[in-house]
């Protein structure tokens, strides 16, 4: 990937492996038994539509009940806004080229990336 794919806070029901073949991926990650620390609030869904000069809008799916995100920026936490993320113990791991990184599932993680 590219340095502008970021992946925001979230975590997954099933376990990941990571392998990075050219570049770094840099992870945040968080335990499951962090989950009191981490904010949720609930947003409505959303699609990408094409233009026809080529840019996207997002559109909201207007008949879709709202689902829970976490709001937060682990890369710079409001902690006026969410207090309690000060309690989080979030690991810092690069993984680089010819690296893997298992995650177990469950665990919160933000993820960004460096080509090559």
């Amino acid at each position: 990937g590219e340095a502008s794919a970021v992946t925001s806070m979230h975590k997954d029901h099933y376990e990941n492996l990571y392998c990075v073949i050219t570049g770094e991926k840099h992870f945040i990650l968080l335990p499951p038994s962090d989950r009191p620390f981490i904010p949720y609030e609930h947003y409505q869904p959303a699609v990408y539509r094409q233009r026809e000069d080529g840019d996207f809008d997002v559109v909201d799916v207007a008949d879709s009940d709202k689902v829970p995100w976490i709001p937060l920026d682990p890369l710079k936490p409001d902690l006026e806004l969410y207090p309690d993320y000060r309690l989080a113990c979030p690991l810092h791991v690069t993984v680089k080229a010819g690296e893997m990184l298992y995650l177990p599932s469950l665990w919160f993680h933000h993820v960004r990336q460096s080509h090559g």
